[in-house]
């Protein structure tokens, strides 16, 4: 889920700019997080402007949309139909049929532009994922029951009735509350694993959980409201994102390397995941 790198954000807000009647509306939709509204819509604001000049678009033609709630995202997509989207993979997978959402572009972080989820534990609590069973799951990520329930745990679990989910908008304090034995697990994804290693409280953790290698949704485009051309056009704008001036000091503030084409074979088990494991 790549969206951590452009804003946490907040419960649900909207930036409207002054655009021309051909305004494109790019929603970034995150289900979760702790941005104020005035850093998110300042975070969002950077990202269109650094797009409309690398994309060679005039200035005010995108005009932001945000959402942090599932129910907001989809309803935004369904109803305002954005050309364009920056979304979790879960909330791309649940309207990519309906609305024939097409993947652009995908994150590059660390090298790498797939993710893994994992279930974290303290220390000498629990050994496995069976283990857990009835005892309470926390994190931004359980925001999105059915795409773990499709997709991370391949239909094997439903978290709804397998954990006690306990959604939070900060992964560190669901960590600290699992080591103060307050929550039982949190499930973390590969950037926040990463960051595990310079926590005062590390060594307090284990892993009893990791999933398959996921692909990082990045960009994606309304196929109904948008051509062939201007859907390459943005993703090439993407492209120059992270060599741009004020761009790269967005992708650096956030882990992201540069943005590549979507390769459509790291797409066909999630798709099949979705349809068929429910």
């Amino acid at each position: 889920m790549f969206l951590a790198w452009l804003l946490p954000a907040v419960s649900l807000a909207q930036q409207s700019q002054t655009a021309p009647s051909s305004a494109m509306n790019v929603l970034v939709c995150y289900p979760g997080g702790s941005l104020r509204t005035q850093d998110a819509q300042s975070a969002m604001g950077s990202m269109l402007r650094v797009l409309e000049e690398t994309g060679g678009w005039t200035a005010g033609t995108m005009k932001g949309l945000f959402a942090t709630e599932i129910s907001d995202c989809t309803k935004i997509l369904s109803e305002q139909k954005p050309q364009f989207a920056i979304t979790t993979l879960g909330i791309f997978l649940e309207s990519r049929e309906k609305l024939n959402l097409i993947p652009l572009v995908q994150p590059r972080i660390k090298g790498s532009s797939s993710d893994i989820y994992r279930i974290v534990v303290r220390q000498g609590t629990f050994k496995s994922i069976e283990e857990l069973k009835g005892k309470t799951l926390g994190g931004p990520l359980v925001a999105e029951p059915t795409f773990l329930k499709r997709v991370i745990f391949q239909g094997k679990v439903d978290p709804l009735s397998f954990f006690e989910l306990k959604r939070s908008r900060r992964v560190l304090r669901s960590l600290r509350d699992v080591t103060k034995g307050r929550l039982d697990a949190v499930i973390i994804n590969a950037q926040q694993h990463s960051a595990l290693s310079s926590l005062p409280f590390a060594d307090e953790l284990q892993v009893v959980f990791t999933s398959e290698e996921i692909p990082l949704v990045g960009a994606v485009a309304n196929g109904q409201r948008t051509t062939a051309g201007e859907r390459n056009r943005f993703s090439q704008a993407l492209s120059k994102m992270c060599t741009h001036q004020d761009g790269k000091l967005l992708c650096e503030l956030f882990g992201v390397e540069t943005f590549v084409p979507v390769d459509m074979t790291d797409f066909g088990t999630v798709f099949h995941l979705w349809d068929f494991a429910r």
